[in-house]
């Protein structure tokens, strides 16, 4: 989930980077957006029940949307959700339901659904943005089909590290500073994420980087094999690739 916020006015905007940890088996001391893997109770029935028109509109699959809500909660502390009637929870709302965050954490993912629902609410499944859909290349050792979204920072809410320590740290900053850095070595990032930090750099708000979003088409992207270096995929151990069918780009 790439989070975004608009900065002081003329400055354009800011989006939220976690670092993973140093002793990481993946990508350590890596520059990443909020997100994970899929639970299998993301694919509760339940979830879609709690607002169907809504999660019918979407691109993908309501699973997806719940696993970026679910993950984005759980790394950063940051709730997208509204009320029945559609209107945004209420700031003092999502402080005490933070202690819902624990619950995720300690591998109860169905703690967040049960929690929004005794608080009359449901995911601001309108509030994510399908932005860009990559594929790790054949021959990896670890092989990732990822969807990354887009989504404004609501109002009222402050981001903050996890108690697991899945996250070494996190800061806001504009999208073409942090593209400098990684092109100066101060900063590492893996592919995906440049490129939606790519995307992000051509709009001065928040506004803008999301109508631009809505309206564009996402494309499957799957590099190919010989494209993988340790600059491309940091903490990677290029003694572990195995050669495999030609990736596309589709």
């Amino acid at each position: 989930m790439a989070l975004i916020r608009d900065a002081v006015p003329g400055l354009g905007l800011e989006v939220l980077l976690l670092m993973r940890p140093a002793n990481s088996t993946f990508a350590p001391r890596v520059e990443v957006f909020p997100g994970g893997s899929v639970d299998p109770a993301d694919f509760d029935p339940g979830w879609t029940k709690m607002a169907p028109e809504v999660a019918s509109k979407s691109p993908v699959a309501t699973h997806l949307l719940v696993t970026a809500v679910r993950e984005t909660f759980e790394e950063c502390g940051i709730l997208l959700a509204r009320d029945e009637q559609g209107e945004p929870c209420p700031p003092g709302l999502i402080a005490r339901l933070q202690t819902l965050r624990q619950g995720v954490s300690d591998g109860d993912p169905a703690a967040l659904r049960r929690g929004l629902r005794d608080h009359g609410l449901r995911p601001a499944w309108e509030d994510l943005y399908f932005c860009a859909h990559w594929v790790t290349p054949d021959g990896l050792p670890r092989i990732f089909d990822t969807r990354f979204f887009l989504a404004g920072l609501p109002t009222g809410q402050r981001p903050s590290g996890d108690e697991r320590r899945e996250v070494e740290s996190l800061r806001w900053t504009a999208p073409g500073t942090a593209l400098e850095e990684a092109r100066c070595g101060d900063a590492q990032l893996l592919p995906p994420t440049r490129a939606v930090l790519e995307s992000l750099t051509q709009h001065q708000s928040v506004a803008a980087a999301l109508r631009a979003t809505a309206e564009a088409v996402v494309r499957r992207i799957k590099p190919r094999l010989e494209e993988v270096t340790v600059a491309r995929y940091p903490g990677l151990d290029l003694s572990t690739v195995r050669p495999g069918p030609e990736g596309d780009k589709d």
